[in-house]
Order: C-alpha cells, then sequence, then structure tokens
C-alpha cells in the first residue's frame, strides 16, 4: 500500500496539544511500519489553518492521487486533514474517485458504508464548530481589546516598531512615511510614489519593493496619525462595512497630523469618483460633460475632413448619447470652441482668484520663513539627546548610527520639501489668474489635470443652425465647480 502521510499543525494547536510536525511524523511512520505498507511521501502543512483547503502540501497531495501515485492517505486525526464538513465531502468524493483509502491513526472510520460516512461526517461537523467557536470567541475578546485602546496583536505597520505589544516609531521609515503622504498631497499618484521610493532605497518591513497599491494602503492606514483601527476587513481579507469598524483616537504616537491626513483622504476619494480610462481620456471633457437639452452624457469623436488642396483639418467633436439613438436632436460641439467658452466663463472668476492667492502666498511666506530654522532646530536638538544617551550607555554605536541616519534622511526631506515653495518669492499673481493665459501655455495633459481638479460638471450645447450662424458656438447652461 502506497501511503500518503499528511501532517498539519496550526500555531494554536501545537501550543495546546502538541501536535507538533515532528511528533506527528514519528507517530505516524511508526504507524505505517506496523501495517507493513509502504511510505510513498509525507505532505506538512506547518502553521495553516484548516478552514479551507487552499494549502500547499494539500494540493501536492491531491495532484499525486490524480496521477495514481497514492493507494491510502493517512492522517493523525480526522482534524489534521479538514475542519469543514463541506471540504470533508469533497475529500472523500475525490479519494473515491480515485480509489484511495483514507485512515486516521487514532480513529476508526469505515468510509465503504452509510454508517461509517455518518459517523466521519459528525465528526467532521464537530471539529467544523469548534473551530468556528473558537474563532468567534477570540474575535470577540480582541474587539474587546480594541475599546480598551489595547493593540489586541498583529505585527507593526510600516513606520513603527513594536515594543512589548506598543507601537513606537521607526523614525528611519517614519520619514518615508512622512514623504508620501506629503507627494501624495502635492498631486503624486500612488504609481509614482511607490517609483520614488523604490528608487530611493525604501523596502517595506518583509524587504518587499513598493508597488501603487501597497502605496494606497498605507495612505488609507489612521495608524499614521495616531488611530487604533481594528475590523477593518474580514478572515478573507475582504473589507467590512465602516459601521463595523473600531477606531480608536490617540492610542500611539503619530508619524503625520490629522489634517494631512484628512486632506489625503479627500483626494482620494475625489480621484475614486473618476474611472481611470476618464482621467486618461484623450478628450479633455470626457466624464464631464452632458447634453443640456436631455441630460445624458456626451461622447467624444474625432472627424478629420480633406478641405482645399487637400489639406487636412482634424476636430474633436462631443456627441449627445440618445442624439445616437435618435431621440435627443442636440448638435455636436466642437471641443476648441468649447475651450473657448469655458476659458471666457474661468476670466470672469479672476478676481476672486487672485484674493485667494494673495491670502495663500502670504501664508506659505509666513511658514516658509519660520518652519525650517525651527524644525532644523528640532532636528539638532533630537541627535544631541541620542549623543548624550550613547555617552550614558543607554544606546549602542549601531543604534546610534541608525537613528542619526533616520535624521540625516528626514533633514533632507525637509529641505527638499521647503525648496519647491522657493520660487513663490517670484510668483506672478496677475499671471496665474489669466486663464487665457494658462490655458495658451498648458500641454493637453496639464489642461486635462486642470479641467478635472475645478470642474464638476458641464451642461452645454451648440447653438441652432436656424439661428444663421455658420459656425456654431457653444452655450454653457450650467458649469459647476468642486
Amino acid at each position: 500500500m502506497r501511503t500518503a502521510v499528511y501532517i498539519r499543525v496550526s500555531t494554536e494547536d501545537q501550543a495546546r496539544e502538541g501536535f507538533s510536525i515532528p511528533a506527528q511524523r514519528e507517530k505516524l511512520l511508526s504507524y505505517v511500519h506496523s501495517q507493513g505498507w509502504e511510505v510513498h511521501a509525507v505532505y506538512a502543512d506547518e502553521g495553516v489553518s484548516a478552514k479551507d483547503t487552499n494549502r500547499p502540501a494539500l494540493g501536492q497531495l491531491l495532484q499525486d492521487i490524480r496521477t495514481g501515485q497514492i493507494d491510502v492517505v493517512l492522517v493523525y486525526r480526522l482534524d489534521r486533514l479538514t475542519r469543514s464538513v463541506l471540504d470533508l465531502y469533497q475529500l472523500l468524493q475525490e479519494f473515491d474517485r480515485h480509489s484511495v483509502h483514507f485512515k486516521s491513526c487514532t480513529e476508526v472510520y469505515d468510509t465503504t458504508t452509510a454508517i461509517g460516512r455518518l459517523f466521519i461526517t459528525l465528526v467532521a461537523a464537530l471539529a467544523q464548530w469548534e473551530r468556528e467557536n473558537l474563532a468567534e470567541r477570540v474575535k470577540l475578546g480582541m474587539s474587546q481589546m480594541a475599546r480598551e485602546r489595547k493593540r489586541p496583536g498583529g505585527p507593526a505597520p510600516y513606520g513603527y516598531n513594536l515594543v512589548r505589544g506598543t507601537l513606537v516609531v521607526n523614525q528611519r521609515e517614519a520619514a518615508g512615511v512622512r514623504s508620501m503622504f506629503e507627494r501624495y498631497d502635492r498631486g503624486e499618484s500612488p504609481r509614482q510614489i511607490a517609483e520614488w521610493a523604490n528608487h530611493s532605497g525604501l523596502r517595506g518591513k518583509n524587504g518587499a519593493s513598493w508597488s501603487a497599491s501597497a502605496v494606497l494602503r498605507l495612505l488609507k492606514n489612521p495608524v499614521y496619525h495616531g488611530a487604533l483601527r481594528w475590523n477593518y476587513t474580514d478572515a478573507d481579507q475582504q473589507r467590512n462595512d465602516p459601521e463595523e469598524w473600531i477606531i480608536e483616537e490617540a492610542t500611539h504616537p503619530a508619524i503625520i497630523d490629522q489634517s494631512c491626513f484628512s486632506r489625503v483622504q479627500e483626494r482620494m476619494s475625489f480621484r475614486a469618483t473618476r474611472h481611470p480610462r476618464v482621467l486618461s481620456s484623450r478628450y479633455l471633457f470626457s466624464g464631464l460633460l452632458y447634453c443640456s437639452r436631455c441630460g445624458s452624457a456626451m461622447r467624444g469623436k474625432t472627424t478629420t475632413i480633406t478641405g482645399k488642396r487637400e489639406k487636412s483639418y482634424t476636430h474633436r467633436y462631443y456627441l449627445c448619447k440618445n442624439k445616437l439613438a435618435g431621440t435627443c436632436d442636440a448638435p455636436a460641439i466642437r471641443e476648441d470652441r468649447l475651450e473657448k467658452a469655458i476659458v471666457q466663463e474661468l476670466m470672469q472668476y479672476s478676481p476672486e482668484s487672485i484674493a485667494v492667492m494673495k491670502e495663500v502666498y502670504q501664508t506659505v511666506l509666513q511658514t516658509n520663513s519660520r518652519a525650517p530654522a525651527k524644525e532644523t532646530e528640532q532636528l539638532l536638538i533630537r541627535r544631541q539627546r541620542w549623543e548624550q544617551a550613547y555617552e550614558e550607555g543607554f544606546l549602542t554605536l549601531p543604534a546610534l548610527r541608525e537613528k542619526i541616519s533616520a535624521l540625516e534622511l528626514a533633514a533632507k526631506e525637509q529641505e527638499r520639501a521647503y525648496s519647491a515653495f522657493s520660487h513663490v518669492h517670484h510668483l506672478d499673481l496677475d499671471a496665474l489668474s489669466n486663464w487665457n493665459l494658462i490655458w495658451t501655455y498648458a500641454n493637453e495633459k496639464e489642461r486635462r489635470l486642470l479641467v478635472c481638479t475645478l470642474i464638476q460638471r458641464i451642461d452645454a450645447e451648440a447653438t441652432d443652425a436656424a439661428s444663421g450662424q455658420k459656425n456654431r458656438e457653444v452655450c454653457l447652461r450650467l458649469l459647476s465647480f468642486h
């Protein structure tokens, strides 16, 4: 009998009952020899739950069964194989299909009879009940810990170290976290931030490179403004309803302030309302323009015509979706004329724009003059304290070097952040509020970004041909801003 020895242990099982891999292996191999069977292979899943069959060793076992290499599957106990009634039923069916017997070293089952199959199903049902009941008790206990402002467990997120169950800021990683939030707040995308982080040599807790999705998860995590979040996802890592989350504020040191976190969440919320194809569309007003006659969305279309002397002209138009269906008679809108109408509308807001920018200008100037000196002084004080701690024997030399390296990285990021505002003294506020000038010098990508940032919805139509105009102008019925 070619025997497949299957072993599984989870951390809880090993700690509670001593079901270690070596212990199971020894007893199972002794049983195989006592029966005079042949050991084909030992399949071991270590630290893996039996809640489903998605296990590496079990997958290899099933593959070997399907290729006819195994006669009997031997386990120490039924719950080592599975704790799900449905999974047990499917596994036994798979064994039967390939004429493979199932045997437990410590339990007596006869799956060839109806009463035997009923008995093994009852045992599996009890094992499933035990697993689910334990999971409920553990979840309840962890939820209570979170409400008591205690961290229920899990590894420390990037930017922190876990010291005796408490999150402590990792200064080197925290500098990277601050830079990610600042860059997103300045308008960079998660992909651009990931590329910057990888180019700068930043790596995640497990040494992995940064991806756009990893950056997004970091930016959404309230842990960075000092909050504890629990029950954010379920057992399958699917996000729970926000009403089920447990969030306790000010449970540990913050890396960024609440205002920065809120601004980033608002920017993410705005970006989420725009489909990626809308944001990357080559049509400036895609996803924003609606027909003022019927309210339907208007779609972009490019047309090329040949004029005199065979000279080609290319124009972009917007057509009402209902006109294509024959239920609306709105004329097509030419994109360049729509641009002209919108820029004219924006020019009406120039005085208000100048007033707002003057206020921002003064605030930035004051911040830019005071903040660098203040933050440099704080970094110097921190360095002096760590050097003193090293002299008094509270810090090792490697720890001191790591902290100083983190300080130098933070100082460089600070210098880079404030240098971005160094040109503010030379800004021409009148030019910045001149939308005709801005639109003329902006490239297509910049115009698209400007439109998506400023405008929420446009309802427009071209003037009717009955008006006698050869070239229809654009009439804006509604222009709403964010």
